[in-house]
């Protein structure tokens, strides 16, 4: 068969082909959990040593477990632009968008099929940077 022959996606391939190289890529289940911890750290605006992840394969796709702790934003009049996203909706809406993106970031960057997205709250989070035991 020539190269004249093929099809606009088979010339495409014949013609990267020599750059291609042999091999293949994985990821480690304990970099997928560092990975959703900290996509969740991101979405829920907390840090990440607050964040508990676990993923499971379920019928060929993720299920993911989170534990967060809840954010409560600083008074309006000292909020910044994290804590005011933050303040959107209630806790049960908030949790939506957050699973959303947790899905959507998981599977941009991992090539991850997410069935579910479980979120426990686990504690407060007041939304401001905490001083205690640093040197001022």
């Amino acid at each position: 068969m020539s190269a004249g022959t093929l099809g606009f996606e088979q010339e495409a391939q014949l013609a990267n082909h020599h750059t291609m190289r042999a091999g293949y890529t994985s990821i480690s289940s304990g970099t997928m959990h560092q990975l959703v911890a900290a996509i969740a750290a991101d979405a829920f605006n907390v840090p990440l040593r607050d964040v508990r992840a676990g993923i499971h394969d379920g019928q060929g796709q993720v299920s993911v477990q989170l534990a967060v702790p809840l954010v409560i934003p600083m008074p309006p009049e000292t909020a910044g632009k994290e804590q005011v996203k933050n303040r959107a909706g209630t806790l049960f809406e908030r949790a939506a968008e957050a699973r959303k993106i947790v899905a959507q970031r998981l599977h941009d960057l991992a090539g991850t099929s997410v069935g579910q997205v479980d979120i426990r709250f686990t504690g407060v989070h007041h939304g401001k940077p905490s001083t205690a035991g640093r040197v001022l």
